[in-house]
Formats: C-alpha cells, sequence, structure tokens
C-alpha cells in the first residue's frame, strides 16, 4: 500500500476513529486549561504584531484548520497534505475567503518540496513528521525553504511521556496516535518512527537549526511544560533557521 493510499483510507472512507479523552469531564470543566497543539503553535509563534508577516507554509495541512486561524496575519499562507480529500475539502473552505491567499496542494513529503530555497519566513509541521520515512530529508527540507532566520514549529508525540513509560514498563506498546483501528488504518495509525527530546533536538540542531524553546500540550500544559520530556504526551519545538 502506497502512503497515499493509507491516509486516503483513513479520511475519505471515514475509518479514523478516535478513542475518547482521558479525564474528559475535567477537560469540558476546564476548557481554558486545556491546549492543544495548535494553541501552543500560536502562542510560540506570537503573532500579536500589527504588521503582516509575508508567508506561511503548514506541511501536513490536513483541511487547513491552523492556516485559517492565522490568516489575518500573512499575506500568503500555503499548505501541502497527502491527503486529496482533505486538500479539497481546504480549497472548498478557502474559496470562501475572497483575498485569494490560501493555496492548497497536493504532496507528499517524503519527496522533494516544490518551493524555491529560502522562500518562507515560517514552517509549521504539526504530527507529521513521524509519518514519513527520513525525518532528516524532511528536516533538511524545511531548512532549504526557509529564509534566513526564519521560524520552524514542529510537533510529535513524546515517547518519554511517564504514562508511555508506564506502559513500555509492564510490556505494553504504547498508543502514540488517537486511533485505536490499527488494521483498518496501520500501525499506530500510520506512525513509523518514536521520538524523545533528545535525539529530536539533536536531529533538528544537526539540519541546520538553533532550539529556541520546547514545550507540549494538553490539559493543565502551562504547569506540565516546566518538564516536557517526561510530562507532556507530545513535543513542540521552536527553532530558527541558523
Amino acid at each position: 500500500m502506497k502512503a497515499q493510499e493509507l491516509y486516503e483510507k483513513q479520511y475519505k472512507e471515514k475509518k479514523l476513529i478516535n478513542k475518547k479523552l482521558t479525564f474528559s469531564f475535567l477537560r469540558k470543566s476546564f476548557k481554558n486549561l486545556d491546549f492543544s497543539r495548535e494553541d501552543i503553535a500560536l502562542k510560540l509563534l506570537q503573532l500579536d504584531f500589527q504588521e503582516k508577516i509575508e508567508n506561511i507554509l503548514d506541511l501536513g495541512c490536513g483541511e487547513g484548520n491552523f492556516l485559517f486561524k492565522v490568516g489575518d496575519k500573512f499575506n500568503k499562507l500555503y499548505g501541502i497534505d497527502i491527503s486529496p480529500t482533505r486538500i479539497k475539502k481546504a480549497q472548498q473552505f478557502a474559496k470562501k475567503d475572497k483575498s485569494n491567499k490560501f493555496i492548497f496542494a497536493v504532496g507528499d513529503l517524503n519527496e522533494k518540496v516544490n518551493f524555491p530555497d529560502n522562500m518562507f519566513n515560517i514552517v509549521v509541521c504539526l504530527a507529521v513528521l513521524e509519518h514519513l520515512f527520513d525525518p532528516f530529508f524532511v528536516l533538511k527540507e524545511i531548512h532549504r525553504v526557509l529564509k534566513p532566520g526564519g521560524i520552524l514549529i514542529l510537533e510529535v508525540p513524546n515517547i518519554a511521556y511517564f504514562k508511555y513509560r508506564l506502559q513500555l514498563l509492564f510490556g505494553k506498546l504504547p498508543v502514540t496516535s488517537s486511533p485505536y483501528n490499527w488494521e483498518e488504518i496501520g500501525w499506530d495509525g500510520g506512525h513509523l518512527h518514536y521520538f524523545v527530546k533528545s535525539n529530536l533536538s539533536k536531529a533538528i540542531e544537526n539540519c541546520g537549526f538553533k532550539i529556541i524553546k520546547v514545550s507540549g500540550s494538553g490539559f493543565l500544559a502551562n504547569l506540565r511544560n516546566w518538564y516536557p520530556s517526561l510530562l507532556t504526551g507530545d513535543l513542540i519545538f521552536k527553532a530558527e533557521k541558523s
């Protein structure tokens, strides 16, 4: 099965069935304390200025949710995803915006992205790197298309999360994706790699970036982020192209 076929099965055939969130009652009661990866990405980007930034690229953009959230901060917004079904939905949403500044395209991030060197001010890559064959290749491509001083926001599951450590201790493989119907949509939702803070930090730096901050999302993320490598289920990096 090709990668595109796998993710079309998940989204076009609607096979992606998620587990219920843990502590769902608390999460509903204290929504202002529950931060999604997109919330943390926005916080790390600090998009609270008056002048618009030239452009942004979202790798693995899905239906464009993140780009639509930040649409008023940029002159041009680009999104790539491997699923034609999701890109079609993103393009339909973009038609409602009369500015024509949203550009979505189907693309396989296992291959070279079709953009020139030093093009983007910001690249966002949320919940994508763990699905790709060669993380080093992807990080180098991101480095290539970013302008000098450009910012990368990268998010991956954290296999060193204390909950996952306990599961491994007792011989159980952690589920780092949401779905549980693995037979239909791929092993652990199609995750190919597992990361911890130290090894991914080294990979990011070796690919030409300077790490500015490492954070995580989830319930009570502000408290747990004093030690994200142990206390958060994901890792969110803010890095600058050196």
